[in-house]
């Protein structure tokens, strides 16, 4: 329950923060490993981690200039402390820069799917476990509903992403939830493997843009 309790104040924090986004915009790097945050406090929910020399997105700033706003690669905004980030010395222009396609249903700009739970660097003993799914911007929906702006989940492990502008695979490693399900029992072996949320159509297309979680990476000792 607190798990929850923190979550949900974190996702009102971030959206009660997002329109203080002022900085200046372009590609950041990481002076060290970094913490991303769901608000602009140490006591936030995290939602991403940085490596040392790893590359970010800033959209602006907040609190006064002390954290930067941050966009993940799913579309997720986030926050990183300022000091933890330095300006890229050249900036790709904007011509430069593409957005992923998917298949024919449109998103709107913005929507992410996220993994509640296990959270990015999880130890879990036994491996067996549930996997939380969110989603952001957009409803989930079963795979035979045809809604604007809705969809349902695929839970990608130890793989990466498939072709986005096919058919989702269904397989062991690309998982279908096709009712519109929001969590899942998982059983893992022992070693280090990767999730990822990736959301589908009712043709199991993904969306344009495509809505996607940051892939996370647990270990079952």
């Amino acid at each position: 329950m607190i798990r929850y309790s923190s979550i949900a104040i974190s996702s009102f924090l971030l959206g009660a923060f997002s329109g203080l986004a002022q900085g200046e915009p372009g590609d950041y790097t990481a002076l060290s490993n970094s913490n991303i945050r769901a608000a602009p406090t140490t006591n936030s929910h995290r939602i991403g981690y940085l490596n040392k020399g790893q590359r970010i997105r800033v959209v602006g700033s907040a609190a006064g200039g002390n954290w930067h706003q941050v966009r993940l690669d799913s579309g997720q905004m986030g926050f990183v402390y300022s000091d933890l980030l330095a300006a890229d010395a050249s900036q790709a222009s904007p011509a430069d820069r593409t957005t992923p396609t998917g298949g024919p249903t449109p998103a709107p700009e913005g929507a992410f799917s996220y993994i509640v739970w296990p959270t990015n660097g999880e130890v879990i003993p036994g491996g067996d476990f549930v996997v939380v799914f969110g989603l952001h911007g957009m409803g989930v929906a079963p795979a035979s509903v045809d809604k604007e702006y809705t969809g349902h989940h695929h839970l990608l492990i130890d793989t990466d992403l498939p072709p986005l502008a096919a058919q989702i695979p269904n397989d062991d490693n690309h998982v279908h939830f096709g009712r519109g399900q929001t969590e899942y029992q998982l059983t893992l072996p022992s070693g280090t493997h990767t999730l990822q949320l990736l959301l589908g159509d009712a043709n199991h297309f993904p969306h344009t843009p495509p809505v996607m979680s940051e892939k996370i990476t647990i270990k079952v000792p």
